[in-house]
């Protein structure tokens, strides 16, 4: 009954309020492989490690739920915002019409979700059974059915998938090409052109498009430019970094250093570890009081063997209105090595000093 209670007043605790039109920004460093899904422009970007930062390296059109917004409650026709993962491959018979021929799962509602007292589930990344157009999932993010046959095989679990209104800009890679700058914080509508290493002085490129440049009311196009097979136009211009993405130079390493310190504690397996979570958020995070968590991971101290983290695999992304870490991981059990990928969820306490919320680990 106590235990009862406990939980009861903490889902009844106010959530922590975050912005609406959240705007994606990539903190260093990101994840070798992920996605990144852009509501706003409807494109869905395949983002790459090159040359020590994150790029996009192709783009998809990709539509979301029939109703604008981020997702509050189930239902609701939303499409959730956030840092999510992709935790399985949709096995079950699918209707082609609704799924096309693969989907794949989200792990919606996410720790932070859940400490905002959103609802609902099943969130998927699917595709059609005829070309996608208008707003016309339930949800979900669905891209074309030609296009998830080509990429199925790199939608494996732990693969992080950031949704957002917008995405700020980052370099575009064609294939066999160069990366190519970012430019004006508001630039003009643009054609698509080559995937140069250089541009011309003035000229800023955008997810493969260029800036038309006006002399005396007429407009020019850069001369010489070449259309490119393997960049798709880019129908709206890219968002400008709000300010709040500054928070990546000062945030990102206090909660990067937090986490190789929980590394340290978890590898050498002491009770200090306990101080990097906030028990109060915890149990409404993730629907377990912080008691039984301790004693969850006590008994993980004593039965699994070898308990290692790759370190190198350490990365960081950024949410609205938290940050999320993660890393691969592996141990011995009885029944054989268990290896994986674990996310641990950070947000601010009330004195303001970053904690984990909640995490989520997802086999590999």
């Amino acid at each position: 009954m106590l235990r009862f209670l406990f939980l009861l007043l903490t889902l009844l605790l106010p959530a922590p309020a975050v912005a609406d039109d959240w705007t994606a920004c990539i903190a260093q460093p990101a994840p070798d492989f992920f996605y990144v899904a852009d509501k706003g422009r409807k494109l869905l970007f395949q983002m790459e490690e090159r040359g020590g930062q994150p790029a996009a390296m192709r783009q998809f059109g990709c539509i979301h739920g029939r109703v604008e917004g981020d997702k509050q409650k189930e239902g609701d026709l939303k499409t959730p915002e956030g840092v999510y993962f992709i935790t399985r491959k949709i096995t079950q018979k699918l209707d082609f019409m609704e799924y096309g021929p693969h989907a794949v799962s989200l792990n919606y509602p996410n720790p932070a979700d859940r400490l905002r007292g959103k609802t609902g589930s099943g969130i998927w990344l699917h595709s059609k059974g005829q070309p996608i157009a208008g707003l016309t999932t339930r949800g979900c993010l669905a891209i074309d059915q030609h296009e998830i046959r080509e990429i199925v095989h790199q939608l494996k679990p732990g693969t992080p998938v950031i949704v957002a209104e917008h995405l700020a800009g980052l370099p575009f890679y064609g294939r066999d090409s160069n990366a190519l700058p970012i430019g004006a914080p508001e630039p003009a509508a643009v054609e698509k052109t080559s995937p140069a290493a250089e541009l011309p002085q003035g000229k800023t490129a955008v997810f493969g498009k260029i800036n038309k440049e006006k002399n005396d009311g007429q407009t020019k196009q850069d001369e010489g430019a070449q259309l490119s097979a393997c960049v798709h136009a880019v129908d709206f211009p890219i968002a400008p970094a709000p300010a709040y993405c500054d928070v990546q130079t000062v945030d990102a390493p206090k909660v990067l250093e937090l986490a190789r310190r929980w590394i340290e504690h978890r590898e050498a397996r002491t009770e200090g570890i306990f101080e990097f979570y906030d028990a109060t958020a915890w149990a409404k995070a993730s629907r377990e009081s912080f008691s039984r968590k301790q004693k969850r991971l006590r008994g993980q101290f004593q039965n699994q063997k070898d308990f290692t983290i790759d370190r190198k695999s350490l990365n960081v992304l950024y949410g609205p209105g938290y940050w999320v870490t993660s890393f691969t991981e592996s141990y011995r059990l009885k029944d054989g090595q268990h290896r994986g990928r674990r996310a641990l969820y950070w947000m601010k306490d009330t004195t303001g000093t970053y904690r984990i919320i909640g995490e989520i680990r997802i086999a590999q």
